[in-house]
């Protein structure tokens, strides 16, 4: 019963900020005694920390308030976007502020062992940037092309060598010592659409691409949807489509600054962008290439809404009213609506943030969880006067 209720008013805390004691009272149901003994508890192990209180109030009689706050610094969280040609490593607190950021090129050829290594020295060297151990770290997430199976294995059959037959969790997992998540970087984008809209919407398909590649994740009654092991949203296998092959000089490098052919992509949206019809007639051409994949989503599911994201996010301005000029042309028009991501080629980053604060909820905020975890992993909490300057 009180780690249940320990761990209840730790998740109050993380999910209202600063409170006063009455106000804890009053969400938790619990005692005044008993809500003390907690947070005692919780300030000793460090993920808690009293506030100083405000300058005394000559009109206030008896003792001043005492408010608690959730400290978002006592530990950290990982993201690792593992792309064909780049990894992008990040480090962010308990509130997903980045502390640190770090994105390596690659070769596309690099072999599967030269890849994990690489991985554990941007895990060194961008944590080194935030300034925090490898101990600190409570939960990661790691996002990567292709299938990502229920035990954490990955198949991926093309594109990355060797990249398929393994377990990409345990061999992650071995960098850390706490839980690791992989999925699917199209369906983690989802879920990053997901916390932006905050239950707004709870049916969605998020069509995603990284370039030329392109997958879908699918939000459905407000839950990531996976299908069969994990297999769901693989459009690339499903060739009648039209989606398997998405070839367009408006894709090319869109989203990597560091590739070769990013400044001659960029050069042609700018250029249909200012109307210029040799680059509007590659824009017509792309929303034909994706209208027969659309309409069979809208009619097959009718999800609210169809999500353009990755890099067909960043052409949302000119692919959508060219998308829906196509679908208008359909015997009978869909009733889905079009829209671009919010967080355009972000929403990866975003979902990894996202799927870590959902793995830490399931270690701390739970009954046994601040048993299992114990005292925070950044030792030192800051005194009330420190907590309030």
């Amino acid at each position: 019963m009180r780690q249940r209720n320990a761990a209840s008013t730790l998740g109050i805390l993380y999910r209202t900020g600063p409170a006063k004691m009455t106000a804890l009272q009053q969400e938790s149901g619990l005692s005044r005694r008993t809500i003390e003994l907690i947070l005692d508890d919780l300030m000793e192990s460090g993920w808690v920390v009293e506030l100083a209180a405000a300058s005394p109030d000559t009109r206030t009689v008896g003792r001043p308030a005492r408010s608690f706050a959730f400290r978002y610094d006592a530990a950290c969280v990982v993201a690792l976007q593992l792309e064909a040609g780049q990894i992008h490593a990040t480090v962010a607190d308990l509130a997903t502020t980045i502390l640190g950021d770090l994105r390596v090129p690659l070769p596309i050829k690099t072999s599967r062992a030269q890849r994990l290594s690489l991985l554990d020295d941007c895990v060194t060297r961008v944590l080194a940037e935030a300034g925090v151990e490898r101990s600190a770290v409570v939960a990661v997430t790691v996002s990567t092309p292709g299938i990502v199976r229920d035990d954490g294995m990955v198949d991926l059959p093309m594109t990355m060598p060797e990249w398929t037959g393994f377990s990409l969790r345990d061999a992650v997992g071995e960098l850390f010592d706490c839980p690791v998540r992989v999925e699917n970087d199209a369906k983690i984008a989802a879920l990053g659409e997901k916390w932006s809209r905050d239950g707004e919407v709870q049916d969605f398909a998020y069509i995603f691409s990284d370039s030329e590649r392109i997958g879908i994740g699918l939000v459905l009654r407000n839950e990531l949807y996976r299908g069969r092991d994990g297999a769901a949203g693989e459009v690339s296998w499903a060739r009648d489509l039209g989606l398997h092959d998405l070839v367009s000089p408006l894709l090319v490098d869109l989203d990597d600054e560091l590739a070769p052919g990013h400044a001659a992509t960029w050069a042609l949206v700018t250029a249909a962008r200012a109307g210029e019809p040799h680059a509007l007639e590659e824009v017509d051409r792309l929303a034909s290439a994706l209208s027969t994949g659309v309409t069979l989503i809208a009619w097959l599911l009718a999800p609210e809404e169809i999500i353009l994201g990755g890099s067909l996010g960043t052409l949302q301005d000119l692919l959508i009213p060219a998308l829906e000029r196509k679908l208008a042309t359909n015997d009978r028009p869909i009733e889905t609506r079009l829209r671009g991501s919010q967080y355009g080629d972000a929403s990866v980053l975003t979902g990894c943030l996202r799927m870590c604060i959902e793995s830490l909820g399931e270690q701390l905020f739970r009954p046994a969880g601040v048993a299992t975890i114990g005292r925070a992993r950044i030792p030192a909490p800051p005194t009330p006067e420190e907590a309030a300057s």
